[in-house]
C-alpha cells in the first residue's frame, strides 16, 4: 500500500468511484483505510497521508458505506474480518443525555478511553437536537428498536484514528428512510486533528448528526442505498456547515477551505464538500435557513445540483446569479475583507487564487477560457501601471450539464479594450470589457477593479417598473401552460407593434422582438393590452428572467419565472 495509492482512491471516493465496480487496488486501498481507523492496520504511510490530507478523515460516512455496499467483492478473509468490524461497537458503559434522547456508550478505560469531559459532550449533544430537530423542524431519524440497548439513538465514543468519526446507515425503514447510528472520536489529539479534545467532538456530533437526518427521511427512493454516490458533495457541504450554523465558536471548516479557494473554476460535485461549507453559509445569510430545507425536501426524487438550482428560482433568484454573487464573497477574503459585508468570518478565510492571471498591454486582448458547469472562473487581468488589477468572475450555472457530465468544459472568451466606448461593460474612464459565450442563459459575470466591484453586485440592475404590468401563469410550465400572456397597462390599439427584451437573471439579452397587441380590456378603470411570448419565441430554460416592453416613449418591466418540468 502506498501513499499515493491512498491519496489518489480516497479522492476518486468522493467522486462516485463506488457506483463503478472497484478494481482490486481500490478493494485493498479501501480495507486498509477502513483496518487502520478500526485500530487492525497500523500503517505509518496512512496515518501520514491522514495528516498531510485532512478531508480523508474529515468523515467517514463514504468509507463506511462503501465497504458495505462493496463487502462481498473482498476476499473471504477481508470479509470475515469485515463483518466483524461493521458491527455495533461493544462500550461496557453507557449514560443518556440530560433530554434522554440519546444513549452514548464509553468506556473510561483501554485505547477507547475517552478523553475529554463527557458531561460537555452530553450537553453539546443535546445542544444540536435542540438545534437541528427543535429548532430548524428536521425529524428526527427514525428509531432503531432496542439495538443499543434501547429505542434511544446511539452514539459510540471509542478511538479511530485519523477520523473525527461516521454515521453507519444500518436498516432500510422505508424508500426513504434509513436507522443509523454514530461513531465519534475519543480523544481528538493535537496534531493529529486540526480542531482537537471536546470542540472537535462537538463538531462532530453536529455533522454526523446530520448526516443521521439526512438518511433516516430524505435517502433517494430510486435506489436501495442511504445517498446518491453522485451527489456525496452535497451531503457533505450540509453537514459541514451545520457544525458552523450549531457550534459557531468552533471553525473547524477553516481546514477544509484551501482546496476551494485554489480552485474556485471546479465543478461543484467535484468538490469534496467539506470545502464548499461556506456555499451554504452563503445561502443561509441571504435566504435564511429554509432555503437549505427546501433542497432536503426535494432530495428523495431530484439530483442535489437540481434540487439546489430550484430552491434558489423557488427562492426569487437564478442559481447563475447567486453563484456569481457568492464569487464575490469568496473574493472579499483576508487582506481583501469589508468591514460589515460578505462572510461575518472572511477575515480567517484564505484569498481566492485567480484561475487565469494575464497581463494587458494593447489597445484591445481576447482572452480564450474554459469553466465546469456549476463554477466560477476568476480571471486576473493586469492593467498597465499605474491603473492596477482588474479581476473578472465568469459563472456557469447549466446544472443539467453538471448532471450530464461534470467534467466537462463550457467555453467563453473575453474581452478588454483600452476605451470606455468599444466594451459592453464600462469599467472605468480608461477601460471597457465583453463577454462572449454560448446560451447565454447560464452565464453571469462580475467585474472588481482595484477591490471595487464595477458591476454585478446586485440581484437585477434592471430599474423598477415604471408602469403596471405583470405576466401570466406566473410560473408559467412548458410542459402544460400554452403561451405566455404579458399584460400592460396603457392605451395601445390592436396588432400595433411594441419593442420586447427579455433578459436573464444576470441581466444579459435573451430574446430581442416586436410582438403585436393581441387583445385589450379594462381592469379597475384602467385600460391593459395584452402580448403573447410563444415557446417557439426562444429556447428557454429553467430560470427567472426579466421583460422589458417599450411602447412609444413608456416603458414596462417585469419578471417571469420559467420551469421546464
Amino acid at each position: 500500500m502506498t501513499k499515493i495509492i491512498l491519496a489518489v482512491f480516497i479522492f476518486a471516493v468522493s467522486s462516485n468511484v463506488l457506483a463503478q465496480e472497484l478494481s482490486k487496488t481500490e478493494l485493498d486501498s479501501l480495507y486498509s483505510l477502513y483496518t487502520y481507523i478500526q485500530g487492525i492496520n497500523t500503517s505509518e504511510s496512512i496515518n501520514q497521508n491522514l495528516l498531510e490530507n485532512p478531508e480523508i478523515g474529515k468523515c467517514g460516512l463514504g468509507l463506511v458505506t462503501s465497504i458495505k455496499q462493496n463487502l462481498n467483492s473482498f476476499t473471504l478473509e477481508q470479509q470475515s474480518l469485515l463483518h466483524k468490524l461493521l458491527e455495533r461497537p461493544t462500550l461496557p458503559n453507557s449514560i443518556l443525555t440530560p433530554s434522554g434522547l440519546f444513549r452514548v456508550h464509553y468506556t473510561n478505560v483501554g485505547n477507547d478511553a475517552i478523553g475529554y469531559d463527557l458531561n460537555t459532550l452530553l450537553s453539546a449533544i443535546d445542544s444540536v437536537y435542540n438545534f437541528e430537530i427543535g429548532y430548524l423542524g428536521y425529524p428526527m431519524p427514525p428509531t432503531d428498536g432496542a439495538d443499543g440497548g434501547d429505542d434511544k439513538y446511539d452514539i459510540y465514543i471509542k478511538n479511530i484514528p485519523g477520523f473525527y468519526g461516521y454515521t453507519q446507515p444500518e436498516n432500510k425503514v422505508n424508500s426513504t428512510s434509513w436507522t443509523s447510528y454514530l461513531v465519534i472520536d475519543n480523544d481528538y489529539p493535537v496534531g493529529s486533528y486540526y480542531t482537537h479534545g471536546i470542540n472537535a467532538a462537538r463538531a462532530t456530533v453536529a455533522h454526523e448528526f446530520h448526516h443521521a437526518i439526512q438518511m433516516g427521511s430524505f435517502a433517494p427512493s430510486e435506489i436501495s442505498a442511504p445517498f446518491r454516490e453522485s451527489d456525496r458533495f452535497f451531503y457533505e457541504i450540509t453537514s459541514t456547515s451545520f457544525e458552523e450554523f450549531v457550534f459557531d465558536d468552533v471553525n473547524d471548516y477553516y481546514a477544509y477551505m484551501p482546496t476551494y479557494f485554489q480552485n474556485p473554476e471546479t465543478a461543484m460535485p467535484l468538490n469534496d464538500g467539506y470545502n464548499l461549507a461556506i456555499w451554504n453559509i452563503y445561502l443561509q445569510n441571504n435566504f435564511g435557513f429554509d432555503i437549505l430545507k427546501s433542497q432536503w425536501a426535494l432530495m428523495p426524487s431530484t439530483p442535489a445540483i437540481k434540487a439546489i438550482a430550484l430552491s434558489i428560482n423557488n427562492s426569487g433568484s437564478t442559481m447563475g446569479n447567486e453563484l456569481n454573487k457568492f464569487g464575490l464573497w469568496t473574493y472579499f477574503t483576508n487582506t481583501r475583507t469589508v468591514s460589515g459585508r460578505y462572510f461575518e468570518e472572511a477575515a480567517n478565510y484564505p484569498l481566492i487564487t485567480p484561475t487565469a492571471a494575464m497581463n494587458f498591454n494593447s489597445s484591445s486582448q481576447v482572452y480564450n477560457m474554459s469553466v465546469n458547469p456549476t463554477a466560477n472562473y476568476f480571471l486576473r487581468i493586469n492593467l498597465p501601471s499605474p491603473d492596477g488589477v482588474f479581476f473578472t468572475i465568469i459563472t456557469n450555472s447549466d446544472w443539467q450539464k453538471t448532471i450530464d457530465n461534470y467534467s466537462q468544459f463550457l467555453d467563453f472568451s473575453f474581452t478588454i479594450y483600452n476605451d470606455s466606448t468599444s466594451g459592453e461593460k464600462v469599467i472605468d474612464d480608461g477601460y471597457s470589457v465583453s463577454f462572449n459565450r454560448d446560451n447565454q442563459m447560464f452565464w453571469n459575470n462580475a467585474g472588481i477593479l482595484n477591490n471595487i466591484v464595477v458591476y454585478g453586485d446586485s440581484n437585477y440592475s434592471v430599474p423598477d417598473i415604471e408602469g403596471e404590468t405583470f405576466a401570466y401563469p406566473l410560473p408559467y410550465k412548458t410542459s402544460s401552460s400554452g403561451n405566455i400572456r404579458i399584460a400592460f397597462q396603457g392605451e395601445s390599439t390592436l396588432g400595433e407593434e411594441v419593442d420586447l427584451n427579455i433578459y436573464s437573471a444576470g441581466v444579459e439579452l435573451y430574446y430581442s422582438g416586436k410582438k403585436a397587441i393581441r387583445s385589450s380590456y379594462i381592469k379597475n378603470s384602467e385600460k391593459y393590452c395584452e402580448i403573447v411570448v410563444e415557446n417557439t419565441d426562444a429556447d428557454f430554460s429553467s430560470g427567472v428572467y426579466i421583460y422589458v416592453i417599450k411602447s412609444g416613449e413608456n416603458i414596462y418591466k417585469g419578471k417571469l419565472v420559467i420551469f421546464n418540468d
